[in-house]
């Protein structure tokens, strides 16, 4: 198949062209830089697209929009521009595609304390300004479906994986010399989503022969974690020492955040951000796998090693944090 990916410059679509590149496919990259790292033309052609304008007709079988504004401290303007407008420019442009997969956020949830269902999800004065534009993206993919066309919404939470540049950063934001600050409880849990999960569901979908012409998933991997013990295996992986982890109520936290991450790091973790570390953030992924047999293998534990070894390749943390603009696509054989 012809797949055609938007966001390929960002860390969701670049995995996403190597892992369909990985099983054959001809892949088609659309990305809003001049030019892209040499390593994403290895594995696609390149367009040059931006998704808050007006688009060219995308000659693929298949789009997935990967392509977002993922912050929780941007305007509301630049996110509606972005994850709304944005939306509606590639649905549009994919219009002749079979098969459109919008890959949106688990922030379209307020998450209760029990495991949320695909039903859970609604416009409410608690989601962030992000999580209520993903879903307004969501409403958008959901309207005036072509006859010839499939379309899926995937729900992942906390994406993770070697070409991260939004996790990893806060979870190294919170490491001060050989502490772990830990604004969590021990026993809160969050569903966490591999990268690569997501494309082992994507092929599972697009495999299938009587897709329904709309559906949406949630997406995780296969058991949900305890935060602290997963933040302490992944930062004194990365950092190669045994952190000492530090309780500390998630306010004090951010002040110290604010007055101590100089600028161009990780300048703060956000309200959202802290209140998921905080309460139980898990995802029902029942659906899931009664629909297409979803069976994940890539979790957390068994892809720590890899991460902390990509994050080597760039010499320090430090240095890794400093090149966080090309760290999608800086891949080390």
């Amino acid at each position: 198949m012809k797949i055609a990916i938007t966001g390929a410059n960002g860390f969701v679509g670049a995995a996403l062209c190597r892992y369909f590149h990985s099983e054959g496919h001809e892949i088609l990259a659309i990305g809003n830089r001049e030019t892209p790292n040499r390593n994403l033309l290895k594995v696609a052609g390149y367009i040059k697209e931006d998704i808050t304008g007006v688009m060219n007709l995308i000659d693929a079988d298949v789009c997935i929009h990967a392509a977002a504004l993922a912050s929780d401290t941007d305007t509301y303007k630049n996110l509606i521009l972005s994850n709304v407008e944005g939306t509606l420019n590639v649905v549009e442009a994919a219009r002749n595609c079979r098969f459109f997969i919008h890959i949106s956020s688990s922030s379209v949830y307020q998450f209760k304390g029990l495991p949320v269902t695909e039903d859970d999800a609604s416009i409410q004065s608690e989601l962030s300004d992000y999580g209520e534009t993903k879903l307004l993206a969501e409403d958008i993919v959901e309207l005036d479906i072509p006859e010839h066309q499939k379309r899926l919404i995937l729900r992942p939470r906390a994406i993770y994986g070697v070409g991260d540049r939004i996790l990893l950063p806060k979870l190294l934001s919170l490491v001060k010399g050989n502490f772990l600050l830990c604004p969590f409880k021990k026993e809160t849990q969050s569903s966490l989503t591999h990268i690569d999960n997501i494309g082992y569901a994507i092929d599972l979908y697009l495999a299938r022969k009587d897709q329904k012409q709309f559906q949406v998933f949630n997406i995780t991997d296969e058991k949900p974690y305890l935060l602290w013990e997963l933040a302490l295996e992944c930062a004194s992986a990365v950092k190669k020492v045994n952190l000492i982890p530090l309780g500390l109520p998630a306010p004090l936290v951010r002040m110290f955040l604010l007055l101590n991450t100089k600028k161009g790091v990780v300048r703060n973790i956000s309200k959202p951000v802290l209140q998921s570390m905080e309460n139980n953030s898990v995802l029902d992924i029942s659906l899931i796998k009664r629909e297409l047999n979803y069976r994940p293998t890539k979790n957390f534990h068994n892809s720590c090693s890899e991460i902390a070894s990509w994050v080597h390749s760039f010499g320090t943390p430090n240095s890794y944090l400093k090149q966080l603009i090309d760290a999608p696509w800086t891949i080390t054989s």
